[in-house]
C-alpha cells in the first residue's frame, strides 16, 4: 500500500477508482487523483472497512466502482433458490443490455452469474459508502478504454496488454507517469475508473441503464491520439 499523503483527514480530494474483487481474501487495486489529476494514493486493499477508511481519510469527491452494483429489476437476491423473478424477460440489467447493443461485451447480472459474491460485495460497498455520504458511480474500465482508445485494445494479462494500457494512461494521466512502471493490470483498471470518475465531474461521460435499476458510466470524449 502506497500513502503519498500524510495520514491526517483532508478536505474532498478528487476521485477513487476501485477495481474491486469478489473477495477480500484478494485485494482490490484502488487508486485515488486529485481535482488536478495528480496521484495521492494507490494502494492493494483486502476488507471493505480498509476501503472506507482511505475514503475517509481523503474524503473523495466521487468513488468509480468497476463491479454491478444493482439487481436486475425484481430480483432481492441472485439465489437460485430464492422465488424472486426479474421483471424483464431479458437477461440482466437493462445498461448491460446496453452495452451489448454497443458492441461491448460484459458480464450479465443473472441467477446464474459467474459474479455473483462480487455483486454482492460491490452492492454492500456501495451502500456502506453512500451512508457516509460519498458519491458513487458504477464503472466499466473495458468499456471505457473501448471509448478512450479504439476497438484495437491487446488483452491486459498479456505483456503487450499491460504495456499499451500504461502507455496510453500515461498519456491520460502524464502527472503519474513516474508510477505507472510498477503497475498490473488491475491498477491500470483502478486507474481508468478514477479517470472516468473525474470525467463524470466534468460533465464528460453519459449512462447506459435506467437510474431505477442502476447505471453505468461511460466517456463520451474523443480518443487519445
Amino acid at each position: 500500500m502506497r500513502l503519498i499523503n500524510d495520514l491526517r483527514p483532508q478536505k474532498r480530494a478528487g476521485f477513487l477508482g476501485i477495481d474491486l474483487t469478489s473477495k477480500e481474501a484478494k485485494p482490490s487495486a484502488c487508486l485515488g487523483l486529485d481535482n488536478e489529476l495528480k496521484l495521492i494514493y494507490h494502494g492493494l486493499l483486502n476488507r471493505d472497512s480498509d476501503i472506507l477508511q482511505i475514503v475517509n481519510r481523503f474524503q473523495f469527491d466521487l468513488i468509480a466502482i468497476d463491479a454491478p452494483l444493482s439487481l436486475p429489476k425484481g430480483l432481492c437476491c441472485l439465489e437460485e433458490g430464492c422465488s424472486c423473478q426479474p421483471i424483464s424477460e431479458a437477461k440482466g440489467r437493462n445498461c448491460e443490455r446496453e452495452l451489448a447493443r454497443l458492441g461491448i461485451p460484459c458480464y450479465f447480472t443473472t441467477k446464474k452469474s459467474i459474479i455473483k459474491a462480487m455483486v454482492y460485495r460491490g452492492i454492500g460497498l456501495k451502500t456502506k459508502l453512500e451512508s457516509e455520504g460519498y458519491k458513487v458511480i458504477e464503472v466499466y474500465p473495458y468499456a471505457s478504454k473501448l471509448r478512450l482508445f479504439g476497438k484495437n485494445i491487446p488483452k491486459k494479462t498479456t505483456p503487450t496488454g499491460l504495456a499499451f494500457l500504461k502507455q496510453y494512461i500515461c498519456q491520460l494521466l502524464p502527472n503519474i507517469t513516474p508510477d505507472v512502471d510498477g503497475f498490473k493490470h488491475d491498477m491500470c483498471d483502478a486507474a481508468i475508473a478514477a479517470y472516468t470518475a473525474f470525467l463524470c465531474s466534468q460533465g464528460k461521460t453519459e449512462l447506459c441503464g435506467e437510474p431505477e435499476e442502476g447505471t453505468i458510466c461511460l466517456p463520451v470524449l474523443d480518443r487519445v491520439t
